[in-house]
């Protein structure tokens, strides 16, 4: 090996080992130097698939050196690229190599990205993995506090609740329509209040509020937020109508909910959660993106056929997020560009976009069921026909049935569940007592191994602690974060600690109350 090659060997090794290895042993790499552009103006990450031209990789240092944050990910699966990669853009600190397209997207939250050298399907690839990525952190937004918050209050409150996949098949080939809370709903409020008797209609979220002003029966409603609006949950009048929902939904809107009561068990999201009703005979259900796949899910499950959606604009046009008559205001950005059923270009949001592709998938996965999307605005739902909602030529007396359905359902019991809060409640505290000598030792330079294994055996850190953390290492040690620190296994090590033991504080506050 040249010498100047054995250096940018040595080189890859510190950014990439694997890669470093499979290129040593690569006899006949093969490539093309392409003409690539720099970045756009707004860019802060570049991902680059393949390798520019000396010169532009010399303008790329000179883009990187301008600013800290700014990032490039080169993907390359040749050493053909090797040769000719300049020492200058091989060394950079930041600058990553990779042959995975989507291996550095927790690298970089909310960051403006950009792709040159891919398809538009790897485009699409890493787009998607990107949004995943953005979602799960959102969901973590808040360590998971509010949320885990409402599974413990829901599951120890007096009220009673009945295990809502029990009616699975209890209401087959009735045709049922799932409202959205989109603009277009105030077109089909006529038709909904036509078809009462006719097809199960599943109200949910904000759109409870203009099905409330319009006056239209809904037999079941779903409710997901672990955080509502007030405005927008607490002004409609289906408070004794049927509630499907999931443990993590807010313990306001359970509390003021006087119907009957279907839980729908965990979400999965939240490893915790899964430990705390593991005993529960509560499956867990796939709720989707939002409070309308969770609904779909739902006329799914009771083996409703076909299933119309109405309300389903999973878009923004003219300013106008959701239908007349939803209370309060909408703080969530709308960054993303498509082109709705009509040609316009219209926003949506990162949770609509995961929505509308959920809901393409769950329709394809499901081919005995017929979707029809009887929205008159939106986006297009891919594989799923536009329509009219067709009356059955059948009434039904929904209502009683709904009834008669419901009460056929024991309880669940809940008793099982105060032992694991009274579980959760010691090892919580052997977690602080841990923490706090872990803290005290680690600073003084003493041995962590015994400690390290006193909180493995901790379900509050296996189930809640380590899990966070996963999702927020990428944020609290980041690469500016870690060009920082003086002694980097101690300094990680310790701020992960910190963490640790602030979480832990925080949760012990809110079990608390």
């Amino acid at each position: 090996m040249k010498p100047l090659e054995w250096v940018k060997q040595k080189s890859l090794e510190k950014k990439n080992p694997f890669l470093a290895f499979q290129f040593l042993i690569e006899k006949n790499g093969v490539g093309k130097l392409s003409k690539f552009p720099l970045p756009k103006e707004k860019t802060e990450v570049f991902y680059v698939l393949g390798l520019g031209q000396k010169n532009w990789q010399e303008k790329l240092i000179d883009w990187l050196e301008i600013d800290q944050k700014r990032k490039v990910y080169l993907i390359i699966n040749s050493s053909y690229y090797l040769r000719f990669l300049t020492l200058g853009l091989l060394k950079h600190p930041q600058v990553k190599i990779g042959n995975s397209i989507t291996s550095f997207v927790w690298d970089h939250l909310y960051q403006p990205w950009e792709l040159i050298g891919g398809t538009l399907q790897e485009e699409k690839e890493l787009s998607d993995a990107i949004l995943g990525v953005e979602l799960t952190f959102a969901l973590y937004r808040d360590y998971g506090l509010c949320q885990l918050s409402n599974v413990i209050k829901n599951l120890g409150h007096e009220k009673k609740v009945r295990n809502g996949s029990a009616l699975a098949g209890k209401f087959k080939n009735i045709p049922a329509i799932i409202c959205g809370a989109g603009p277009s709903l105030e077109k089909s409020l006529k038709t909904l209040k036509a078809v009462e008797n006719q097809a199960l209609i599943l109200g949910s979220g904000s759109a409870l509020g203009p099905l409330s002003k319009e006056k239209v029966s809904v037999h079941f409603i779903a409710a997901l937020d672990p955080d509502p609006p007030y405005e927008r949950f607490f002004r409609q009048t289906y408070f004794e109508t049927p509630l499907f929902y999931q443990n993590q939904v807010a313990h306001s809107l359970l509390n003021c909910h006087h119907g009957p009561k279907l839980c729908m068990g965990e979400s999965g999201s939240f490893p915790l959660e899964n430990w705390l009703v593991e005993d529960l005979d509560l499956p867990p259900s796939d709720a989707g993106w939002n409070v309308s796949t969770f609904a779909t899910y739902i006329a799914h499950l009771l083996g409703c056929n076909p299933i119309y959606f109405v309300g389903m604009d999973l878009s923004v046009s003219k300013e106008a997020s959701y239908a007349k008559g939803v209370e309060g205001e909408d703080s969530r950005k709308n960054p993303l560009i498509l082109i709705d059923r009509f040609g316009n270009a219209v926003t949506t949001r990162p949770d609509f976009l995961m929505a509308k592709k959920w809901l393409e998938a769950f329709a394809q996965n499901h081919p005995e069921t017929t979707f029809i999307n009887a929205s008159e605005a939106g986006l297009l739902l891919e594989g799923i026909p536009d329509g009219k909602i067709e009356p059955s030529v059948n009434a039904f007396d929904l209502s009683s049935k709904i009834h008669a359905e419901i009460i056929k359902i024991p309880h669940v019991k809940l008793e099982r569940f105060q032992k694991k809060i009274a579980e959760l409640r010691q090892s919580l505290q052997k977690v602080q007592d841990v923490l706090a000598d872990y803290i005290t030792r680690l600073t003084e330079g003493k041995n962590m191994v015994l400690h390290e294994c006193y909180l493995e055996e901790e379900v509050f850190y296996q189930s809640y602690l380590l899990p966070t953390w996963e999702v927020w290492k990428y944020l609290l040690q980041n690469d500016t974060v870690i060009r920082s620190m003086e002694n980097l296994e101690l300094e990680k090590k310790l701020q992960e600690i910190l963490f640790y033991q602030q979480l832990t504080e925080k949760f012990a506050n809110d079990l608390s109350k």
